[in-house]
């Protein structure tokens, strides 16, 4: 379930968040931290707002992140340059160490680079964005990424810097671009492989703090690791593998091959032979070590680390959200780890408990039961209708909040009454009202899945376990003066949204109702619990 974390200005009679901004969490342990996020799912969160900006700001981002990665490069080759004499190792890592500038520069200042990009293959296997998009958002960063290595190659060569050490600077650019293009081409994309691991690693690893000096620090090894050890960096090439190029061609012949760099040498810095022997098998390599290996692997590990117990206790922490068109309208905060090991232990908690107290109203006829068997059918509305048309529809059909979808019945968000009647006011209620349901629907939104268990989500409607468990995480209370049990769970009233709507791969399903647990608790009084071989 996706909780989040500003929830909009509903109704009352629908339910609200507080004033605050925060949202009661489902089956919260007392004194946890309600707000920390797994890692897995901060990176997931983080690359899907990434893929959610306008293409115009990801590609100016893409191209000063290409700027810095060449910077990157140039501080590399100032920190070797001249460096012969010294010991291999020790010279490549201190090029190396110089190198990571380039990526705390991109990482700390928010910019897009490619190969930190394809981390949004996360959000593609989540269902929340299509596939043609998740292409579209690699190559916009990668143009991008393009354009700024280029734009510091012609900086770069205009500055004149292969003078340095009487011209030894620019001989060892192209000597290093030389090198890149005499790898076979599954050497190349194996060496894109490792690189993108450890890259992708290092900024796996920055989500462990909010530190910008420790976010620095934690890059810095990672980067040396790849870099010494001559793994192969796709945007790095795209400004060190032109560069070589440019140079061959401005630096004097005579300068060249005093350094055995004669016209057949340098024939393999041909644009063509750049592309296939190196920039195409790296790039794919980067792809597979990135999205693959640290993407999909640790964020399905940590997802098969949390996903213990029945299948029942599993259906409540299932990940849903609305579909892959409008995750830009929707702004989505999975649930954390932790939380949803609180889920599963409550749920299994739970079960224990009702098989042994049958005669309690919670008994284990509400343990089994899931979303779908309190869900109902809805009315939605289009994006486009206008509001007069949407409040009339609202009233013929008895509701207060209706859910919003695109034409192929994809949850894009949520419309109630007095939204509705906000947007008329603000024209004076005039019958040509400009607005229409997208300009005032709620975007941020909880949504559930029909396998989900129904025990949470009542929990989750009915409880304030924060008010109830005023105490931190070492046990200290942090409720003010102390109050008797009974009169804490008198003030414990969960301020959530009272209906919620139910999807499935993003397509909505209906919507379940605070009300109907009215229903269903006094059906469980009338229902003789279930043997434990049943159950």
């Amino acid at each position: 379930m996706y909780v989040s974390h500003q929830g909009g200005q509903a109704a009352p009679d629908v339910g609200t968040s507080p004033p605050d901004g925060r949202v009661n969490r489902l089956n919260s342990s007392p004194g946890a931290s309600p707000d920390r996020l797994s890692v897995a799912d901060e990176v997931a969160s983080a690359m899907a707002l990434k893929l959610a900006k306008p293409a115009l700001a990801r590609f100016a981002r893409a191209l000063y992140a290409g700027v810095f990665i060449g910077l990157a490069f140039v501080f590399y080759l100032t920190v070797t340059t001249g460096a012969a004499g010294a010991p291999w190792g020790l010279v490549r890592l201190m090029g190396a160490l110089a190198f990571s500038v380039g990526l705390i520069l991109v990482v700390l200042l928010n910019m897009e680079l490619f190969t930190g990009t394809v981390l949004g293959a996360i959000p593609w296997t989540e269902g929340h964005i299509g596939a043609a998009r998740l292409l579209k958002s690699w190559g916009t960063v990668f143009v991008g990424n393009a354009a700024g290595a280029f734009l510091l190659v012609a900086m770069v060569s205009l500055a004149g810097l292969w003078q340095l050490d009487g011209g030894l600077w620019g001989i060892h650019a192209i000597n290093t671009a030389l090198h890149k293009l005499h790898h076979g081409w599954w050497q190349a994309f194996f060496l894109g492989v490792l690189c993108n691991l450890l890259v992708c690693l290092g900024v796996w690893l920055t989500f462990l703090t909010k530190s910008p000096g420790t976010k620095a620090l934690l890059l810095v090894l990672p980067v040396a690791l790849f870099v010494s050890s001559g793994f192969e960096h796709s945007i790095a090439n795209l400004f060190l593998l032109p560069l070589g190029a440019v140079f061959a061609a401005i630096i004097p012949e005579p300068q060249l091959l005093a350094h055995g760099l004669d016209s057949q040498a340098l024939a393999a810095l041909a644009p063509a032979n750049l592309l296939v022997a190196n920039l195409i098998p790296v790039t794919l390599g980067n792809i597979v070590g990135g999205a693959v290996l640290v993407g999909l692997g640790l964020f399905r590990l940590e997802r098969l680390g949390s996903c213990k117990g029945t299948a029942a206790t599993n259906s409540a922490i299932k990940l849903t959200t609305p579909g892959a068109n409008v995750s830009r309208a929707l702004k989505l905060v999975p649930a954390s780890t932790a939380r949803a090991n609180a889920v599963n232990q409550h749920a299994i908690s739970a079960q224990t408990f009702f098989a042994v107290k049958e005669n309690k109203l919670m008994n284990t006829h509400l343990s089994i039961l899931t979303v779908k068997d309190i869900l109902e059918p809805a009315t939605s509305l289009e994006p486009g209708m206008g509001l007069w048309q949407a409040l009339e529809e609202m009233h013929r059909v008895g509701e207060s909040l209706c859910p919003v979808t695109d034409n192929g019945g994809r949850l894009v968000g949520v419309l109630s009454a007095q939204d509705a009647i906000r947007g008329l006011w603000a024209e004076e209620f005039g019958a040509d009202s400009s607005y229409c349901v997208r300009d005032l629907m709620q975007k941020s939104l909880s949504t559930l899945s029909p396998d989900e268990a129904l025990l949470p989500l009542l929990e989750f409607w009915v409880v304030n376990r924060e008010a109830l468990f005023p105490v931190s995480t070492e046990g200290h209370w942090l409720g003010g003066q102390y109050q008797a049990y009974e009169e804490r769970l008198r003030g414990a009233a969960a301020v959530t949204p009272a209906v919620l709507p139910v999807v499935e791969a993003g397509v909505l399903k209906g919507m379940v109702r605070r009300e109907a647990l009215t229903g269903l608790l006094c059906s469980a009084v009338a229902s003789p619990a279930p043997s434990p071989a049943q159950v």
